[in-house]
């Protein structure tokens, strides 16, 4: 079997891991894959160490570069979005160019957007397609531009909406990180749902609690759709002043960093927070043994950090009914306040750097979680939910 794991671009943040470690996965197991990513873009260039670990030996095909001079010549991103681009739709004409006619015996076409190149090459190339989504794109578009733009808001949502139902029109199934949009995808098509949780590094042994700091972890891609700046409230809400921040991870674009440095200076908290950058795996696993806890202050489709910290036996705050919310018993392995309340985060906050025993304990729970969703697992369940699909075109063709 060949698998082929369609994304629009290998972007910064947890793109590369999620396409990398998938793909090293189920070669231990047999199973052929390749990544296919619509356009190239410089990030690997500028993140090289990064990329490198995750994608190292895995092979990416740029389909792109196989479109005609024209469109590659005239590509840009829409006024006023975020990622949606003149060579999505492209994908749509051009990129069975890069694909041979059945190469490959299925498709995952990662989030929405790469579903222009899978309606393409299931017509042009016979290659049937799964769907893999985060959040609907209506979600997405309410959460970041609705008291952004105005009118045009309107046309956004509209055009999430004709996004989330031609991304689903002709796949075979859909998979999701969690249950959290299931009603939504119910009310739109009568295709099968399949769960699918990312995995995660978990250490062999759980260092020391009693010498974790008294220390917040967080890191993710920022952007204008997921500012930061609700740390800083936290911080200035937490009842012990004692308690640091150290914030990590990709900014998109670099000058909402330099906006939120200029706003750290005016809270006057630099003091207590660290900006980190882009953390590698070593630091993921060094500073989520030494934090007392991981926040995850917005709502998402899963929350791969809350459970790499787990992994590190570091006990993770998250709204509930995120994704990996579903892998961890609020109270128990973790805590879940609802979605929006920002006095449940802090109250919740509070709560653990309060009782270091429930702390502890916490993180010993989370730990026990993690380490039963590896990269490995999460390999295995995708060749299995592969296997149920990659037949059924040519059987109904027949």
């Amino acid at each position: 079997m060949k698998i082929g794991l369609l994304i629009d671009e290998l972007a910064p943040g947890s793109t590369p891991k999620l396409i990398g470690w998938p793909i090293r996965k189920l070669a231990a197991l047999g199973v052929e894959a390749e990544a296919l990513a619509i356009v190239e873009k410089d990030h690997w260039q500028r993140h090289r160490t990064h990329y490198d670990f995750h994608l190292d030996g895995v092979k990416v095909r740029y389909l792109f570069r196989e479109f005609p001079v024209l469109a590659q010549r005239f590509d840009f991103r829409f006024p006023g979005m975020s990622f949606f681009s003149l060579h999505h739709p492209s994908a749509r004409l051009w990129a069975h160019r890069a694909v041979g006619r059945k190469e490959f015996d299925i498709l995952i076409a990662c989030c929405q957007y790469s579903t222009f190149a899978a309606l393409n090459l299931k017509r042009r190339r016979g290659i049937p397609f799964i769907t893999l989504v985060w959040d609907p794109s209506v979600f997405t578009a309410r959460k970041i531009y609705r008291h952004r733009l105005g009118w045009r808001y309107w046309l956004i949502l509209f055009g999430a909406a004709l996004l989330d139902r031609y991304a689903i029109r002709e796949c075979e199934a859909i998979i999701t990180s969690g249950h959290f949009h299931h009603a939504y995808w119910r009310r739109l098509t009568r295709k099968p749902l399949e769960v699918l949780y990312p995995g995660c590094f978990p250490l062999d042994r759980l260092p020391d609690f009693s010498a974790r700091e008294r220390l917040i972890i967080t890191w993710d891609r920022w952007d204008i759709g997921n500012l930061p700046h609700v740390f800083l409230d936290l911080l200035e809400r937490v009842e012990d002043r004692q308690v640091r921040l150290a914030l990590g991870g990709f900014w998109h674009p670099e000058s909402l960093k330099e906006d939120f440095q200029r706003e750290l200076g005016r809270r006057q908290l630099s003091e207590r927070v660290d900006l980190l950058g882009p953390l590698n795996e070593n630091d993921i696993q060094t500073l989520c043994s030494r934090a007392m806890v991981h926040v995850h202050a917005v709502h998402e489709a899963f929350g791969m950090q809350t459970l790499e910290a787990a992994g590190c036996g570091c006990p993770g705050i998250i709204p509930a009914g995120s994704g990996v919310a579903e892998l961890f018993e609020d109270g128990r392995s973790g805590l879940h306040p609802p979605p929006g309340d920002f006095g449940a985060l802090v109250e919740a906050t509070n709560r653990i750097f309060a009782d270091a025993t429930f702390a502890r304990r916490m993180g010993e729970a989370a730990w026990a979680v993690a380490r039963r969703h590896t990269w490995d697992n999460y390999a295995e369940t995708l060749r299995n939910i592969v296997e149920r699909y990659a037949g059924r075109q040519e059987g109904r063709n027949a």
